[in-house]
């Protein structure tokens, strides 16, 4: 927690020397009340990075019955879209979007197992969205959102990991620094009867390590973007989560792409794991 108090500190001194805001043009951009339902929008960033290191992962992986150790090298890619399906549902504010994410690990560098995905987490959510502004002291609330998130990796029996989330959303913007905190509820699922049943719940303790909040900033220092997100439980054995990301224009289409994690969660197959994962690739879009 010392190191996102350092880093909130460090970006708001920062941004007073900051002059367009970022966020605004963002929600000038998509203008969300122009598009027709079911146009498609990015939603979280979209990124390809064909080389990550990853250390903390299982160490064997099996494909078609052959079990071999897992790569230490892979790439990582995600997949974040989302469509408005109602639009200025009270007083010409809030809209209704579904959202669809994928985040894929794949040890393209495999060859002893014909190089699989070895783990692709799919997340649908059912988002509302009301973009305000609202000035409190020296910062300004600016978007509020609730979602229904459904979260899992599409596997069966032992290797199945899924979970269900009511979240809120609030961002708040001060000058170029923009910080969301996102708390949520799990719903609870029965426990299984045994390990094949496939209607109880695949990780009860999946709070333990997920926590229950993210907290993330970004800041635009002219057209880079650098990102930060610390997850906790907030308990003695203080598990948790921090991610670093940075991305700046490549060329006219795409931006070049960085990012560091370690912590537990980052994919559900590991949510229990401790992982450090750093890599480099490009992104599609920036999310300011």
């Amino acid at each position: 927690m010392k190191i996102w108090l350092i880093f909130i500190a460090a970006i708001t001194f920062a941004s007073s020397a900051s002059a367009a805001d970022a966020l605004e043009k963002r929600l000038k951009a998509e203008e969300w009340s122009a598009y027709q339902p079911f146009t498609l929008l990015p939603h979280n960033n979209n990124y390809l990075m064909p080389f990550t290191y990853v250390d903390g992962i299982r160490s064997n992986i099996s494909q078609d019955g052959v079990v071999a150790p897992a790569d230490n090298i892979e790439a990582k890619f995600q997949l974040s879209i989302k469509t408005p399906l109602w639009t200025k549902i009270y007083k010409d504010q809030g809209y209704l979007f579904f959202a669809f994410t994928q985040q894929a690990y794949w040890q393209a560098y495999n060859d002893e197992v014909s190089s699989p995905f070895r783990e692709t987490n799919y997340e649908p959510e059912l988002i509302l969205t009301l973009p305000h502004y609202a000035n409190v002291n020296e910062a300004a609330s600016r978007i509020i959102s609730l979602s229904l998130s459904h979260q899992s990796n599409g596997r069966s029996g032992i290797e199945s990991r899924s979970w269900n989330r009511l979240k809120l959303s609030w961002v708040t913007s001060i000058g170029n620094v923009f910080v969301n905190f996102e708390p949520w509820y799990r719903f609870n699922e029965r426990r299984k009867t045994s390990v094949d049943d496939p209607k109880g719940d695949d990780n009860p303790d999946i709070r333990e390590y997920m926590g229950w909040f993210e907290l993330s900033a970004a800041y635009k220092q002219d057209d880079a973007t650098w990102r930060m997100m610390v997850r906790h439980n907030l308990r003695a054995e203080g598990r948790g989560a921090v991610k670093l990301s940075y991305s700046i224009p490549f060329n006219d289409h795409i931006r070049f792409y960085a990012e560091g994690f370690t912590g537990y969660g980052e994919s559900l197959i590991d949510y229990n794991r401790s992982v450090t994962r750093f890599g480099i690739g490009f992104e599609l879009n920036d999310i300011l």
